[in-house]
């Protein structure tokens, strides 16, 4: 018997056991073998091991995949392109022999670039003083102990807090603040975006708003320091995310009630993923003005843990 033989009678005897039905077995005397149907659909009640079974004999034997019991007869919509262009994801890059393809790794050290710049942005001072931020610093002393002593980026320096005292308005409903955290290149592009409709809504709803503050080198928690210090009862802070490969430029808006005496985490509403890739700076800036809002009339941000 031929190899090509034993090939056509062992892919009979599988596909017969997977519910094909038996199929006129292979002989030494077959000169050429009947036309090869697909693998049939597997039994909606089948074992995930005869499903993984079907895969197997269906790329060991060139066939057409079947359908599983979690797909059935569904099909595509659209083309590959279709679903390729609703993601930034890296998906279908294809390959060169066991090499991504050039243009991928190229796309790739750029976005890690970028994303590498952005940990190590500033704020921009003629964007702060195009919104009247005053410009804070956190307790750190530079990037690098930014980076390796997070305690630090929690707490606004005694210097600043000098200049809170000096220049900030004590007791409104809100207080307005960034920080760069993670990307000050994120802060730079989307607040100037964002502020401009916060404000406008508070306005609108007659709620005194403090002296817009952005904090370098700072966390979240830096926020709520500042906050504290002007006594307003809710913090309204723009954060710069954590960069990734799809963006650099992410932020992320928390509004946080602060007339609590016990405080934790939970006790903070956030709305992630703000840029133009993701959420868009304006319905961000739209959400952030309706949890204030909102905020201010139940004295509460979050859940109760």
């Amino acid at each position: 018997m031929s190899g090509k033989n034993l090939e056509d009678l062992i892919r009979d005897v599988v596909m017969a056991e997977l519910g094909a039905g038996a199929l006129p077995a292979a002989s030494a005397a077959t000169v050429a073998p009947p036309p090869q149907p697909a693998l049939p659909a597997a039994d909606p009640i089948g074992t995930p091991h005869r499903v993984a079974l079907g895969k197997k004999v269906s790329r060991w034997a060139g066939l057409p995949l079947a359908p599983t019991p979690a797909t059935g007869a569904w099909a595509p919509a659209g083309s590959r392109g279709d679903y390729l262009a609703q993601t930034v994801a890296r998906l279908g890059v294809g390959r060169v022999g066991v090499r991504y393809r050039t243009d991928t790794i190229l796309s790739f050290q750029a976005d890690h670039a970028a994303a590498r710049d952005a940990v190590a942005s500033d704020l921009d001072p003629a964007m702060m003083a195009a919104h009247g931020l005053v410009h804070l610093q956190s307790a750190t002393r530079d990037r690098t102990e930014f980076l390796v002593r997070p305690d630090l980026g929690r707490t606004v320096s005694d210097e600043s807090l000098a200049i809170v005292q000096q220049r900030c308005l004590r007791g409104a409903k809100v207080q307005l603040a960034a920080v760069d955290g993670l990307s000050a290149a994120a802060i730079n592009k989307n607040l100037p975006l964002v502020f401009p409709v916060i404000v406008e809504r508070m306005k609108a709803a007659g709620v005194s708003l403090g002296t817009p503050c952005g904090i370098s080198r700072g966390r979240v928690a830096a926020g709520d320091h500042l906050a504290r210090s002007t006594e307003a009862d809710v913090l309204c802070l723009l954060v710069g995310e954590r960069p990734g490969l799809n963006t650099a430029c992410s932020m992320g808006i928390y509004i946080t009630y602060m007339k609590v005496q016990r405080f934790s985490e939970a006790m903070r509403y956030l709305i992630s993923n703000v840029h133009s890739g993701g959420l868009q700076p304006v319905d961000g800036a739209n959400q952030a003005a309706d949890l204030i809002l909102q905020a201010l009339r139940e004295k509460r941000t979050g859940v109760v843990m």
